[in-house]
């Protein structure tokens, strides 16, 4: 079953962009010394960086230059700081006289990252969102790989760069975020703290705009490069305006990692929404929930383990959170339970975004659809063409389980490595997902195609085992996969975090199992129980299963 474009998408992007963008160009006319010259730059300022993160700081300069654009662990950054120091990043790395600008960039969330992904747009570059967890072998293998001739890296992860490559290749260092003085290296601070030194440097007026290229979070070898597009249409953003209630001038909470696709895109569609960005290098959540307290933020972005850390904080509903207008989580999937603790806690404000590294936005399900059914993925997003189809690449009827196949504006065009196939069918790529589109054109995702185990005949998906978990008294954290069995060829395993409590002290493996086997068919019932003291997770919230222990 397919949901291709129609008409009436059409007419949806145009009523999503309409209640939109207007209100970013009426917050320049009205206020912030932005005016009608500003509106008037605005096709000049498309032209020249299309929907790019420099677009949206060069927008917001021109409409709302002195409105705060970013709250990080350094101080506040208005939309023309913002701007004038992007700009001296792009003027230092044209000034490097390269051929071709390839910009990595390894750094968390805060100025460190956004500068080079406006300066990306102001210089003409190429540029790699690096992983903040690659080792120092994989850090080095995406630099050659990827002939990255420029790095910005924050001063933490210095320790996984190599002198030898760094001699070998001859990339030029950039220090990011700093926590020390560095003598021998440039850094960010230097170069925006200094602007007269690059002055004489003219910007292309019409940058040629390379990939945009995001890592896959590959636990061993060297991360695939995801090579992106930067888009000429909105229709992305069109997707996420249908549901999810953005607005112009909104204060937002993004802790979504903006290295990885979710946290990228959100803090652009939050720039063009000439949005207060507040972010923090390390995510806290106690400090998030005092950040929306103080800074009265309307809007928070985040992903499920985020959430759940909220709600560990004792007594958080000290914090003030009435402003919220809405939550938007993607990157894992929301469990029912913690649904339904998000809005006991929040109201139903929670929204839910689905997609992938190479694929970006899928489906989008709004708070009210949400709340009515925790277990929905959401309507295929406006300018996503998205398919179930069977191992033969055959569509499947509706309610039947499949593989889910996608495209749109921003799905990748390759990968950086030339040898890496695309799996792709009826010009649709693979996401990786099992589900099937129901009767009303919800998405229902069952879990990753190469976690689904077969137990006596029967197909068990380790999510459902989760979704269980999840809500079971004492439990604070579980993860559920598949392991080999004698018998049967495989089982489920789980690993069990306990809470802190009675609840937590009185877990066994049979309570474990009598939950599941109470709650799901008996071949989901789990043949080993492991009890740790914390799940190992990456950067974006995601297990890492081959550090579980056996």
């Amino acid at each position: 079953m397919s949901f291709p474009i129609r008409l009436r998408d059409t007419a949806a992007t145009a009523r999503a962009l309409a209640s939109f963008i207007p209100g970013v160009v009426r917050s320049g006319i009205v206020g912030l010394h932005g005016g009608p010259a500003a509106v008037a730059s605005t096709p000049s300022v498309l032209a020249r960086y299309w929907f790019t993160t420099a677009r949206e700081v060069e927008q917001g300069h021109q409409t709302t230059p002195h409105r705060v654009a970013l709250i990080d662990d350094d101080g506040e950054l208005t939309y023309r700081q913002l701007r004038e120091n992007s700009q001296s990043v792009a003027r230092h790395l044209v000034s490097l006289g390269l051929d071709e600008i390839r910009l990595g960039v390894m750094a968390r969330n805060g100025r460190g990252i956004l500068y080079p992904m406006a300066a990306k747009g102001y210089a003409g570059a190429a540029i790699f969102l690096l992983n903040v967890g690659s080792s120092p072998e994989q850090l080095t293998g995406c630099i050659e790989e990827n002939d990255i001739n420029v790095l910005v890296i924050d001063d933490e992860f210095l320790d996984r760069l190599s002198p030898e490559v760094v001699e070998r290749t001859g990339v030029h260092v950039i220090v990011g975020h700093q926590s020390r003085e560095h003598d021998d290296l440039h850094t960010l601070r230097d170069i925006v703290d200094a602007p007269s030194r690059t002055a004489d440097i003219s910007l292309p007026v019409f940058p040629n705009h390379g990939p945009i290229v995001l890592m896959s979070s590959g636990t061993s070898g060297i991360p695939k490069g995801v090579m992106r597009p930067e888009p000429k249409l909105p229709l992305v953003l069109a997707g996420m305006l249908k549901k999810i209630p953005w607005r112009a001038d909104i204060r937002v909470q993004m802790h979504a990692s903006m290295f990885h696709t979710w946290g990228w895109g959100a803090t652009n569609i939050a720039l063009a929404a000439r949005a207060t960005i507040v972010t923090h290098r390390i995510f806290d959540a106690e400090q998030v929930l005092r950040d929306i307290d103080e800074h009265r933020l309307e809007a928070m972005v985040t992903s499920p383990i985020f959430l759940k850390q909220m709600f560990e904080i004792p007594d958080n509903e000290r914090y003030d959170t009435s402003r919220l207008e809405f939550i938007v989580s993607s990157g894992n999937a929301l469990t029912p339970h913690l649904v339904e603790q998000t809005i006991e806690r929040f109201g139903p404000i929670l929204c839910n975004v689905y997609g992938s590294t190479e694929l970006t936005l899928a489906t989008v399900a709004s708070a009210e659809e949400l709340a009515a059914d925790p277990t929905v993925s959401g309507e295929v997003a406006i300018g996503t063409v998205l398919k179930i189809l069977d191992e033969d690449g055959n569509e499947v009827p509706t309610g039947t389980p499949g593989q889910i196949y996608l495209r749109n504006s921003t799905t990748l065009t390759g990968y950086t490595n030339p040898t890496i196939p695309i799996d792709q069918a009826q010009g649709l790529v693979r996401i990786g997902d099992q589900g099937y589109l129901d009767e009303h054109g919800q998405l229902r995702v069952l879990g990753r195609i190469d976690d689904m185990i077969i137990v006596g005949g029967e197909n068990v998906y380790p999510r459902s085992v989760d979704e269980v978990l999840d809500g079971m008294p004492g439990v604070a954290d579980s993860f559920a996969a598949g392991v080999d069995d004698d018998t049967t060829f495989q089982r489920i395993a789980v690993w069990i975090v306990r809470e802190d409590s009675p609840a937590g002290e009185a877990l066994t493996d049979e309570t474990i199992r009598d939950h599941v086997r109470d709650n799901l068919a008996d071949h989901s019932i789990p043949r080993d129980v492991h009890f740790v003291d914390e799940l190992p997770r990456n950067e974006t919230g995601k297990v890492v299963p081959r550090l579980l222990p056996n």
